[in-house]
């Protein structure tokens, strides 16, 4: 009985550690790259890059342009209004998420969570870049209802299966649980 109850507050211990690690690595993380100097060159870097994919891989003729207000703005000839690349295109708040996880998983070495976190960016960048860009590529050729739904819906989809999947895998391979086995 004794052992039961060691058992659950060592759990409840350290889910409470976990909790309060992943809520002190996030505002920190959170803070850092939305609202200090490095948001700038973070917006910076998608829409340019997103102007990129477009023109060279989609073949959709885009120019941008960046300024401290509206940050990354892409207008598409084709299209009446500009298209800018806001606070939550930038992916801080998906790797926020991801990053305070892996960092707050006290079980894991720091040299794998290191390893976890520096994946977890490229990992990121290179979804949030497809999904920016997909995205602006469906407001070219479908009308702007069906556009916004795939805006929100890439969102959340991003958010979801990115974050929680890329965290599952990584603390998987790093906490040494055997693969998935076929039957």
């Amino acid at each position: 009985m004794k052992k039961n109850k060691t058992r659950k507050f060592q759990k409840l211990r350290t889910g409470f550690i976990f909790l309060l690690l992943f809520f002190i690595f996030f505002i920190f993380i959170y803070v850092l790259s939305g609202y200090s100097f490095l948001y700038n060159y973070i917006n910076y870097f998608f829409g340019i890059t997103s102007n990129f994919i477009l023109n060279h891989l989609f073949g959709v003729v885009t120019t941008f342009s960046y300024d401290m207000i509206n940050n990354s703005v892409i207008t598409i000839s084709s299209i009446d209004y500009p298209i800018y690349i806001g606070f939550l295109c930038t992916g801080i708040l998906e790797f926020a998420l991801l990053a305070s996880a892996i960092l707050a998983s006290s079980n894991v070495s720091w040299k794998k969570r290191g390893i976890g976190t520096a994946l977890a960016v490229l990992v990121v960048i290179i979804f949030n870049l497809i999904r920016i860009s997909f995205t602006i590529y469906l407001i070219t050729i479908l009308n702007l209802s069906w556009a916004t739904f795939f805006h929100s819906f890439l969102f959340r989809l991003f958010l979801v299966i990115i974050v929680l999947g890329f965290y599952w895998l990584w603390l998987r391979r790093s906490t040494g649980h055997p693969r998935i086995k076929k039957k």
